[in-house]
């Protein structure tokens, strides 16, 4: 009996040291993640694949704290302390708002990702259209920027520039696009106001003619606000690469060099977005205006991209918004992607996630109003 016992205990002992190196590999990863964030992936590149996987590491971090309350009390400190040492990122990731700012004369601003209102599929494409447009004309937004905009120039079938802007009565607005799809049809970025724009620019990135960033300055009620409107560098994946992710794709991800190609494809994309959020908060800290920044940036609140912008500004999901945001519902991984920030002499409020699938992402809104 008493070897038995011994030979119980023996193993006990092996499964905790298990158990313990486990846990540290989990805590090691969620550091990488957090020094992701402050390390651009042009210099370590591997970090921001840590930042990219955040939830899954959180939650088997959580997972080991309620284990080693059943098995080993003290050993909770291990996930806990690397949880609380990444304090900021989990705030950024998970928000839970108790209450609203109260804002006078608030003005409501949207960004929505409109996934060209699914112009090449011919079964869902008007459909798709004319709820975006009932939507828009329900939430009636002040400001809204729209990235992967598609304008058909001279159509009569397929409007959408200038149904948006009756729909709102909203006559200003500020558009940029990337490319002619031929034919006079379009593809880029806009922005659309019911108040006055008085200046526009343009922040081209050199290392993506595809994605492109738009400044304008709105005058709202004898205030200026500089409205930047961004659609940065995705990943591009072909449709079999989807596979890889569980998607549509045909799932043949097996050998080495596919799982390379994802790789590469994946870091690429990190480093092009980096160049190009250090490029879009240098104008933002130019601006002499109060700034709005409405974004589909393609990378996660635990990214190099995103600390570039909320070390300048306030995330308003942060200050106003609820649980952990969704906002991309493709084949890909689900996360927030796309972003409302805003200077920290603005106010924000009343932070909403649209729970509309007419495009491959939720729609984002708040009230922005100016401190007294």
């Amino acid at each position: 009996m008493k070897a038995s016992g011994n030979r119980k205990e023996k193993w006990m002992k092996i499964i905790r040291r298990v158990l313990i190196g486990l846990n540290l590999l989990n805590s090691l990863a969620l550091i990488f993640a957090y020094l992701g964030t402050h390390i651009s992936p042009n210099s370590i590149g591997i970090l921001a694949f840590f930042g990219l996987s955040y939830e899954i590491w959180l939650v088997i971090a959580v997972f080991f704290i309620v284990l080693w309350l059943f098995i080993r009390r003290r050993m909770v400190l291990i996930s806990a302390v690397t949880i609380l040492l990444g304090f900021n990122h989990l705030r950024h990731y998970v928000s839970i708002t108790l209450w609203n700012t109260d804002i006078e004369n608030p003005i409501k601003v949207m960004s929505y990702n409109v996934h060209i209102f699914d112009f090449f599929d011919q079964d869902k494409r008007m459909d798709n259209r004319h709820s975006i447009f009932k939507f828009l004309e329900k939430e009636d937004p002040a400001i809204v920027c729209f990235q992967e905009f598609f304008q058909h120039e001279g159509a009569r079938d397929f409007v959408t520039r200038d149904t948006i802007i009756k729909i709102l009565n909203a006559p200003f607005f500020h558009e940029r696009y990337t490319h002619d799809m031929a034919f006079q049809r379009y593809f880029g970025t806009v922005t659309i106001s019911k108040y006055p724009i008085v200046n526009m620019g343009e922040i081209p990135f050199e290392n993506d003619a595809n994605n492109f960033c738009i400044y304008t300055d709105i005058d709202v009620n004898g205030k200026i606000l500089r409205v930047f409107n961004a659609h940065m560098g995705s990943i591009r994946f072909q449709d079999p690469d989807y596979g890889f992710f569980g998607g549509s794709g045909d799932g043949r991800y097996l050998d080495k060099g596919d799982k390379q190609r994802i790789y590469d494809r994946l870091l690429q994309a990190f480093q092009k977005r980096a160049i190009q959020a250090e490029r879009v908060a240098e104008e933002i800290e130019k601006s002499p205006y109060p700034v709005i920044f409405c974004s589909d940036m393609n990378d996660t609140p635990i990214s190099y991209s995103y600390r570039q912008f909320i070390r300048l500004m306030d995330d308003a999901f942060v200050n106003s918004g609820s649980g952990i945001g969704t906002t991309y519902i493709g084949e890909m991984p689900a996360n927030r992607i796309d972003y409302i920030f805003h200077s920290p002499e603005l106010l924000s409020a009343e932070f909403t996630t649209h729970a509309v699938d007419f495009s491959d992402h939720h729609p984002i809104s708040c009230l922005i109003g100016f401190e007294d």
